[in-house]
């Protein structure tokens, strides 16, 4: 029990939870009854996805930063970095 609770305790992780969540209940919902918006939904969950890619790459690739003291501090530089990290990703989400 104290692993969900853990688990749960990041704000990020709360966000990703959410989102998966809709997705999964939005994908369930088109491919059963609405299939002309079953992309839409699949889109969401790509986007569900590439948002914990980028929650992945942030918390263990760049574990030596913090990035909401970097944003605070208007580090200009690293907020251009880490928009292009998450416009590649979307890039490579959307051509899948």
């Amino acid at each position: 029990m104290n692993a969900i609770k853990d688990f749960f305790k990041n704000s990020a992780l709360k966000t990703v939870a959410a989102v998966t969540f809709f997705a999964v209940v939005f994908i369930f919902i088109t491919f059963n009854w609405l299939v002309e918006l079953s992309s839409f939904a699949v889109g969401i969950a790509k986007g569900a996805l590439g948002l914990f890619l980028v929650w992945v790459f942030d918390k263990y690739a760049m574990k030596e930063i913090d990035t909401v003291n970097e944003l605070k501090e208007r580090n200009i530089s690293y907020a251009i970095f880490f928009l292009g990290l998450c416009i590649v990703v979307a890039a490579a989400i959307i051509n899948s």
